[in-house]
């Protein structure tokens, strides 16, 4: 039985828990990969929405449903392998349809990385948005506006790119909605950078549209000032861009 010190911190507005960094999550390169950051990042959402009672389950059963449009990743230090985690999730406000949470992830007192997050919540029939006004109701997501300069603003792809290669959708990459999961777009990521961007500080990823069993996206992507723009498009229509840095 776990101590009280390693209960998870609950309540509507706030939730931390522990995870370990397991091996399989470590990368050819020694380092933890996106993709099992972008996993506990995911988990401890969930875990905080089926604590408060807000779980997958009574969204789909009330209708509505919260789709993740951007992941912002700063790495300061890329935590090792056994390394525990205490995760921090907190929920802000909103910005237009858009909510707002944040992820920080400690070692001890030293925070090695920071997520933010940004979602929209939409109707489960239409995948039509809904004002913000419609998670309120649940007393998690606060009723303030967030500032102009703490917004995370969605990727753009203004010219054609050289084409990198092609990534098939397959039946392992798909969420309980059998769309493409958000974090295997980690791992298309960190497979189609240059080798020197695998040593990564900061990786936003805007997601723009779904993709299922059966689509390939066609990977393009750039060498920009500060860093290396790509993206992921299906029959001209974009799927996902990203942009790292280090």
């Amino acid at each position: 039985m776990n101590s009280p010190a390693q209960q998870p911190i609950v309540s509507p507005e706030s939730f931390e828990r522990t995870a370990r960094v397991e091996s399989p999550q470590i990368g050819a390169n020694g380092r933890i990969r996106l993709s099992a950051i972008l996993r506990m990042e995911q988990e401890t959402a969930d875990e905080h929405m089926d604590a408060v009672g807000l779980g997958y389950e009574k969204m789909l059963k009330d209708g509505i449903a919260l789709l993740i449009t951007e992941n912002q990743v700063q790495v300061r230090r890329f935590p090792k392998r056994n390394e525990r985690l205490h995760i921090h999730t907190l929920p802000l406000g909103a910005a237009g349809v858009h909510v707002y949470r944040d992820f920080h992830f400690l070692s001890g007192e030293e925070e090695v990385l920071h997520i933010r997050q940004v979602s929209v919540c939409v109707n489960c029939e239409t995948h039509r948005p809904l004002r913000p006004d419609a998670l309120y109701q649940y007393h998690v997501f606060k009723q303030q506006v967030v500032p102009p300069e703490e917004r995370v603003n969605k990727l753009r792809i203004k010219t054609t790119q050289p084409v990198l290669g092609n990534r098939p959708i397959r039946y392992s990459d798909l969420d309980m909605n059998r769309h493409l999961t958000n974090t295997i777009y980690g791992d298309i990521v960190e497979d189609f950078i240059p080798e020197v961007y695998h040593d990564w500080k900061k990786i936003h990823i805007s997601y723009l549209s779904e993709s299922v069993l059966g689509d390939v996206l066609e990977i393009s992507g750039s060498q920009q000032q500060n860093g290396f723009l790509m993206s992921g498009s299906r029959a001209g229509d974009l799927s996902f861009a990203a942009f790292v840095e280090r």
